[in-house]
């Protein structure tokens, strides 16, 4: 009888809660979505999906999966939980000094800091949009001008430091609206940003019309970037699936095809000092470009784990940001 009763009691004592959890009024107050929930800290957070890594002054600071932001004061041998007011994933940062930064992800949220990354604060969304789907980079021209790309041609625009971002997708000459993978600044405000059937966009006005350049590959082009040369003009890498990798020495004129051996997706590059470039990727894949943008080399790491960013941290070392979370490892040798 008592434990019959111990039964009873259980069982009726879960139905109520049930009943509770599950009723017309209560689940209208119990649910909030993901965007309006902070992140939650974790002791292991150092090793979750990683998307993207940013220099804010002597600062590295990473962003990725659930809201997660961590940041290093010591080019990567220690990492701290950031407090984010959202708990969606953030897929690109980018910093315009040692304090101001922002972070882009799912359901396009913005997420701002002034605090060097310290904490961060959601400045927008467009989770109710027609056309829903998520951020994929950011940049900004100065403390004021900034720019956020995604899929289906979602572009925004701020001048105010993200206060209020304005739709600008009309501002692109994409009327497939192919998706907008990522977004990089040369000198001179000059913009390129990746995108579908081997289409680069390019704005030589700060980013008031993005005319597309078509470079003959047919395929996606997930990463650009691009620097400016002695010469003037623009030197341009774009990469992407199936280890392909095409360059321009010219701001984007004329383009060649370089052979990198590889056949891992690419995703993230970054420049070094000397003018050469590193290109990171699935199955553990990291590319050296010599600064002539004529030769790669393959140094795939170990792990086989897939990277989406790469940064010098150092004249001999590299952050690489993916699963598992950021990890340093040596610059590969000089291509010859």
């Amino acid at each position: 009888m008592e434990m019959t009763g111990r039964i009873s009691y259980w069982f009726s004592a879960t139905l109520v809660v049930l009943m509770t959890l599950f009723s017309p009024s209560s689940a209208q107050a119990v649910y909030k979505d993901v965007i309006e929930m902070a992140a939650v800290k974790v002791d292991t957070v150092r090793t979750s999906l990683a998307l993207d890594v940013a220099r804010a002054g002597d600062r590295l600071v990473v962003v990725g999966e659930r809201g997660h932001i961590i940041y290093s004061d010591n080019n990567g041998e220690s990492w701290t939980q950031a407090d984010v007011k959202t708990r969606s994933q953030l897929n690109a940062v980018d910093f315009i000094n040692n304090k101001l930064g922002w972070a882009v992800g799912e359901d396009a949220v913005i997420v701002h800091t002034t605090d060097g990354g310290n904490s961060w604060t959601r400045q927008f969304d467009d989770r109710d949009a027609d056309m829903r789907g998520p951020l994929l980079d950011v940049v900004f021209l100065s403390e004021k001008e900034g720019f956020a790309v995604g899929v289906f041609n979602k572009m925004f625009k701020t001048t105010d430091g993200g206060v209020t971002w304005n739709n600008w997708s009309e501002h692109v000459d994409n009327l497939d609206e192919w998706h907008l993978f990522n977004i990089t600044v040369s000198a001179d405000g000059v913009l390129y940003i990746g995108s579908e059937q081997g289409l680069i966009f390019k704005s030589a006005d700060r980013g008031e019309t993005f005319v597309p350049i078509q470079t003959d590959h047919v395929g996606s082009f997930p990463g650009v970037i691009a620097r400016k040369g002695e010469d003037g003009y623009d030197r341009v890498i774009a990469f992407g699936p199936g280890g392909v990798v095409w360059v321009s020495s010219d701001s984007a004129e004329t383009w060649t095809k370089l052979e990198s051996e590889s056949l891992a997706g690419l995703l993230g590059g970054a420049w070094l000092p000397d003018g050469s470039a590193v290109v990171v990727g699935h199955e553990g894949m990291l590319l050296r470009i010599d600064s002539m943008l004529e030769v790669v080399s393959s140094h795939p790491n170990k792990s086989g784990l897939p990277f989406s960013a790469v940064l010098p941290v150092s004249e001999k070392r590299l952050v690489l940001v993916g699963f598992g979370g950021p990890k340093a490892v040596a610059i590969p040798q000089t291509v010859q």
